[in-house]
């Protein structure tokens, strides 16, 4: 199974850039993308992905989700959004309706369980008439939470290892893995937020998780339009995840 899972903003830095990077995606290694709509309060994001979205907001159409999602389509990579609950309802059911038919997989909502908990039975529900529900759990999130919006929900589940990217708080990669796990075995689990470094996707997939989100990592890339180093990034990452299978 491909493990990598790749999260831009998008229009970060811009959408000619963006766009270039994502046509040299390593399809025998990255199963989905996330495109991040950018916010203006991208609340569990760290200030590496915070930056991004300051960057990205002024030039940002909806539209250019479609051109994204068309472009990895053709490489076999599915998209799935990330956005916060403030754009979901601001955007109401056209934007979910504009999302399926752009070619998004799913979104990731990841305020939805915890600030907006009393909402949530009412938002998943609206937005699996459209698209695939994907639920974000952190160590903070209590198992009874993690059990119900499991047995409500099919997709894959994204478990994040800090509260938030960019964040650096010690953990145990062993207990915090196999926690989740043991919850809702059986499911696809991919693991991210505060992954930084090649070694510790290597750590992660050795874990025995379905796959590994990376996001801040591949900011200063994009910021310099460094297509070299991206390609070699990911000849280093293919072959962390040999070693580690």
């Amino acid at each position: 199974m491909k493990p990598l899972i790749l999260y831009f903003t998008a229009n970060y830095p811009d959408k000619d850039t963006l766009t270039g990077f994502l046509a040299q995606i390593d399809e025998e290694i990255v199963k989905y993308v996330e495109i991040g709509i950018p916010t203006e309060n991208p609340l569990y994001d760290g200030p590496t992905i915070k930056a991004t979205h300051s960057v990205a907001r002024g030039a940002f159409h909806m539209d250019d989700i479609r051109h994204y999602a068309s472009i990895l389509a053709k490489k076999g990579i599915m998209t799935f959004v990330l956005s916060y609950y403030s754009v979901i309802i601001e955007g109401g059911e056209s934007l979910l309706e504009f999302l399926e038919t752009s070619g998004v997989s799913g979104i990731i909502v990841p305020d939805l369980l915890t600030d907006y908990y009393e909402e949530k039975d009412e938002a998943i529900s609206r937005i699996e008439k459209h698209l695939r529900f994907i639920p974000f759990f952190n160590p903070a999130t209590p198992d009874s939470v993690i059990e119900e919006i499991s047995a409500k929900t099919s997709s894959w589940i994204y478990y994040g290892l800090q509260p938030s990217t960019g964040i650096n708080v010690p953990y145990d990669l062993p207990e915090v893995s196999g926690r989740i796990m043991e919850l809702v075995k059986g499911r696809e689990i991919n693991f991210g937020f505060g992954v930084r470094t090649v070694k510790e996707v290597q750590e992660v997939i050795s874990s025995g998780s379905s796959g590994v989100a990376i996001g801040s990592m591949l900011v200063p890339m994009l910021k310099e339009r460094d297509h070299t180093d991206f390609r070699e990034f990911q000849s280093e990452l293919k072959e962390a995840i040999r070693v580690a299978t």
